[in-house]
Parts: structure tokens; sequence; C-alpha cells
């Protein structure tokens, strides 16, 4: 295959929409990510400035003046969504939020991280369908509800955004070989990915590698494409931190200051535990996704049917990001719902779930409900709990986070029940729906 095509399948709406209504509905409790990045959005457009409040936990300190301590990119993108609640009423300030789930502020979760997360499900299963058909429903329906890109999608964390445009970067790059055009939004993509989440770059210089090999000189168009967010991520930081090539991870004022400067922006050598705490204990992506084993062998499918450049490029994406996580001080990034920094690399890995539902279906749909099970229960209670509090049978369960349902007064367990009935049926649409093509 040269080319890629993005063609739609039969029930893509309604598997997205059952993806949705599985995800999008939790109420996740109000967190110090949340204020650091409100807080900047909040201060842009009702002050004109960039710096926010003195005692947020989350911040960075230049010059005496407190910053957002994250990538800029959350924050920009939720102007307008703050902007619309200001016209409703029902914008509030962090001093003001409910701390069990306040729902102006899940508006904005919804508006910002939800959106960007319902585009990525869509564009994983069109790639899905355009390498095996028939299993573009069922392989969205897995990535959405049986991965940590589910849990991610209703916070202000950035990585499911991140994930979008990189995966999206790639995707235009894998089509763009003899276009200018496409390589040019491949670039712009990727550098829209930096400027939500630093360790994007690693999958920018991937694609552009990629790119270069088959596009060779054309590859300059990606770099051209990619000028704009990079710009504008120097011009923020030339404005906080005096210099355009000054993250704000430098400036990092908590209590996590010290191992913030150990290494490289507090990374450093991955350990075995480092290793075993992102993939295999606790809140591992393999413990709650045990799907992406076989996303891992299909992988190696891929690269056997002729697609070596892609099956490698997803690989070393999936390698990269799981390296970076390993050698961080905090392998979940403190309260979360796993190894988040890794997230990104989730719609990388997916590749291998066409070709393994093709040749591995009964295996590998019961991974993909087992996945989604772990999956719901996990984005219902991770939260509520402690950030060292493990959540699996033999320790103890924590409080259900509040839901839209429970909020229209449905008890919490019921309302968790209709997520998971919710997530099941987009897994059992799409697993429908590709046993109907292989007939």
């Amino acid at each position: 295959m040269t080319s890629l095509g993005l063609r739609g399948y039969r029930h893509e709406l309604i598997v997205l929409a059952l993806v949705a209504l599985a995800m999008l509905p939790v109420v996740e409790l109000t967190s110090p990510q949340d204020r650091t990045r409100y807080e900047l959005t909040r201060h842009l457009v009702l002050r004109g400035t960039l710096t926010v409040e003195r005692g947020l936990f989350d911040r960075a300190v230049y010059d005496g003046r407190s910053y957002s301590d994250k990538a800029p990119g959350m924050s920009f993108l939720a102007v307008p969504a703050y902007e619309v609640e200001r016209l409703l009423g029902v914008a509030r300030a962090p001093v003001d939020w409910a701390l069990k789930g306040d729902m102006s502020l899940w508006g904005i979760h919804v508006a910002t991280s939800g959106v960007f997360f319902l585009l990525l499900v869509a564009l994983v299963g069109r790639v899905a369908e355009a390498l095996v058909a028939g299993t573009g429903a069922v392989t969205a329906a897995t990535t959405g509800a049986g991965t940590l890109l589910g849990p991610l999608a209703p916070t202000f964390f950035e990585h499911d955004a991140a994930a979008f445009f990189a995966f999206a970067g790639f995707v235009l790059a894998w089509r763009g070989r003899e276009s200018a055009r496409l390589l040019a939004l491949a670039g712009l993509a990727l550098g829209l990915a930096v400027l939500f989440q630093y360790a994007s770059a690693l999958v920018a210089l991937a694609v552009l590698v990629y790119a270069a090999a088959y596009a060779g000189r054309r590859a300059a168009w990606l770099v051209l494409g990619a000028l704009p967010p990079a710009l504008a991520l120097g011009a923020y930081d030339r404005l906080a931190f005096g210099s355009p090539f000054h993250l704000s991870y430098r400036y990092v004022a908590n209590r996590y200051s010290e191992a913030q400067r150990g290494g490289f922006f507090g990374i450093g050598v991955p350990t075995l535990g480092g290793i075993r705490d992102a993939l295999f204990v606790d809140r591992g992506v393999f413990v709650y996704s045990p799907v992406l084993l076989a996303a891992v062998l299909g992988l190696w499918l891929l690269a056997r049917r002729g697609l070596r450049a892609e099956a490698a490029l997803a690989a070393f994406v999936t390698a990269a990001l799981v390296w970076l996580d390993a050698g961080y001080f905090l392998p979940y990034g403190g309260n979360s719902p796993g190894p988040r920094f890794l997230a990104p690399a989730i719609p990388f890995l997916a590749l291998g779930l066409p070709l393994a539902f093709a040749r591995f279906g009964r295996t590998t749909l019961a991974l993909a409900a087992v996945s989604v099970a772990l999956t719901v229960g996990n984005a219902v209670t991770w939260s509520a709990r402690a950030e060292n509090d493990r959540w699996y049978p033999g320790h103890r369960f924590s409080d259900l986070a509040v839901t839209v349902w429970s909020v229209l007064g449905l008890n919490r367990i019921p309302a968790a029940g209709v997520l998971l009935l919710c997530a099941l049926a987009a897994l059992a649409l799409g697993a429908f729906r590709a046993r109907a093509v292989a007939a």
C-alpha cells in the first residue's frame, strides 16, 4: 500500500456516539492540573496576561511572577469554550468549583480534550478500515473505550489532543508522499502536537525521517508546516520566560522542583521499576488494556504485510514514549488514570489492532472486552483515589466519580453501569460489523 484511503464505514457515527456516552459523562474531581491550565485561560481572557495566581500548586516562577508550568496548548484551546461559558453565565473561578465534580469545568473538559478524543477515535477507526475492511468499528470502539485515551478524555490533561495531532500528522505524511500540501499539513499537525505536549517532538522527528525516506526533498514542506506552531511556542516562552528556548518545565516551583531539575526535565535513564509501572503493574497500560498486547503482535503482522516503514515507525514511537515515561520520576505524572505521558503512543500501537482482529478474532475480541470493562472501572474511580492507591482485586476500592447521569439523579453505581453498557455496545456493534464483513 503506497497511499492510505480514509473512507468511513457503516455504523461509524453510532460507534462514536456510544464511545462518547461511555467516556465523556464522567465528571472528574478537580485537581491542580485543572487549576493551572484554567487560570492561564482565564487570565488570558480577563486580563490579557500570561501570568497565573501565586497560590497554585502547579506553577512555574520566573522573574518573581507565576506562570503555568504546563505546555500552553490546552489553555489556548480552552479560550473559546471559556468565552461561551462566560456568555452563558456559568463560568466560575477555581475557588468556586465544586470539589467533587464541577459541571462548568466538565464543560471545558468535553469542549477541549473530549472533542479531540472523539476526533482521534474516528481517525483510528478509518485508518483501521483502510488496512483491513470491516475492522474500523471494532478498532475504534476498542481504542476509545478500552485504552487509557478514554479516561483521559473528560479531563484537562493534554495527552488526547497531543495524540490526535501527532497521529494525524503521521497519517497526513503517509498519504502525502506525492503532495506538498499534505506534507505541510502534516508538519502543522505535528507542530501543534508539540504545543500541547513537549515530548511529541520525538514523534515529529520520527515522522520527518519517515517522510524524508519516501518523499526526499519534499519533506522540507513538513518542516515548513511545523513553523507556525513552533513560532507560537517560541513567542509564548519569550514572553513568559525570557527566551524562546526556555520551556516552562525549567522553572517548576512546587515540591517536585528538585526532581524536575534532574536529568532532562526530570527524565533520566529508565529503570526496570519504571518500565514495570508503565506497563505491567498497578495502572500500567497492559493491566487495564491487555488488548494492546494483541496490538503489539498486530504491528508484526503489519510489517509482514509489507508496511514495514509504518510498522517500524509505530513501534519506535511506542518504545520511545515508554522509555520516557519509565525514566520520569513520576511515571503516572501524579494522580492520573495511568502512565499518561505515553498516551500519544496508543493510536500508533492501535495500527496493529485491525490485523490482530483479522488474524486472531476471538482472542483479540475477548481481550478487548476485558479491556473495556477495566477501562470503564478505571475511568470512574481514578480521580477519587489517592495518588498511590491501587484498584484491582486484593486492594481497597474507592468511591465512584460523579457522572452526568448521577447529577441527573441516578445512583452512582447504576450510572457507572450505563457507561459500561454503552462501551460494551460499541464493542459489540463493531464486532458484529467485522463478523458480517468476514462472512
